[in-house]
């Protein structure tokens, strides 16, 4: 048992698709065979056909790729020219007003005054507003204006002879400081508003938790407890009488109650204390807790 079997190397000729004795002499006769050379022969001129459909592929791809980015550009193009015509008509043109000496926004019929720089105008009652009503788009500065003080491209704040006073005040006042209100611009009227403050008179018990609430001492008082402030006067009387008629019951109750306290005795006498007692710490905790004490 001192010999045993070993397989001989092979090699794997990938071009043919067979297995050879992995020997010098084996593979050199292969590769020189008419065989091995046809289909080498077949393999590269394969493999020069793909590299030729490969560019010529590529080339198709690159000439569609520039061909729809041209389109898609001049697609944006298009799209970009008709939102800033869409813009542009939904913000108007301020037009600058001889007559007035305002801007005027006919899209949407509002005045800009270009000294204080507040607007006029709104439907039905047209009034002047440091904010009015408009889009964003159409806000003098932003959107596009003609003539006028202000300089091309210029927003608020850029007007000949503005100056932080003017810049706060409402349009009626005169720069000058004479005095007079600025005339309003034609076709409409100016709206002054007068505005009052008015003290509503307050309930003196509003604050105390109800009408009843008592309106001397500490305050605390549940809804409903405490003093009467009005009393109809027609059961006035009536109301003392029963006053009297309870406290008179009471002083008949109490008299009978000494008159038994004598014949009790002593454990029911300290009972009867310590239940009084107790009473008594409940009524004055109950009292502090409503804030009377």
């Amino acid at each position: 048992m001192t010999e045993y079997w070993k397989s001989n190397a092979m090699y794997w000729c990938d071009v043919c698709k067979c297995w050879l004795n992995d020997t010098k002499a084996a593979r050199l006769n292969h590769e020189r065979g008419a065989g091995h050379q046809a289909k080498l022969e077949k393999k590269l001129l394969d493999m020069h056909k793909k590299a030729e459909r490969d560019a010529k592929a590529k080339e198709v791809n690159e000439i569609a790729m520039s061909k729809i980015e041209a389109a898609a550009k001049k697609q944006y193009e298009q799209d970009k020219k008709a939102a800033e015509a869409a813009l542009a008509a939904e913000a108007g043109q301020w037009t600058w007003d001889k007559a007035s000496g305002y801007y005027y926004n006919e899209t949407h019929r509002w005045y800009y005054d270009p000294k204080t720089q507040w607007y006029y105008g709104g439907e039905p009652a047209p009034s002047w507003s440091q904010s009015p009503p408009l889009p964003a788009s159409a806000l003098f500065g932003t959107a596009p204006h003609i003539g006028g003080p202000v300089p091309l491209g210029h927003g608020p704040g850029t007007a000949p002879g503005a100056d932080a006073a003017g810049a706060g005040a409402a349009p009626g006042a005169a720069a000058g400081g004479s005095g007079r209100a600025a005339a309003a611009p034609p076709g409409v009227f100016e709206k002054k508003v007068v505005t009052r403050t008015l003290a509503v008179p307050k309930h003196p018990v509003s604050d105390i938790g109800g009408y009843q609430a008592p309106t001397t001492g500490r305050v605390g008082g549940a809804m409903g407890a405490g003093i009467v402030l009005e009393e109809p006067s027609a059961g006035a009387k009536r109301k003392r009488e029963e006053e009297a008629a309870v406290k008179a019951a009471g002083s008949k109750a109490a008299a009978g109650k000494a008159g038994k306290a004598a014949a009790i005795s002593k454990e029911e006498a300290e009972a009867l204390a310590r239940r009084e007692a107790a009473r008594q710490r409940v009524a004055q905790r109950t009292a502090a807790g409503f804030g009377y004490v």
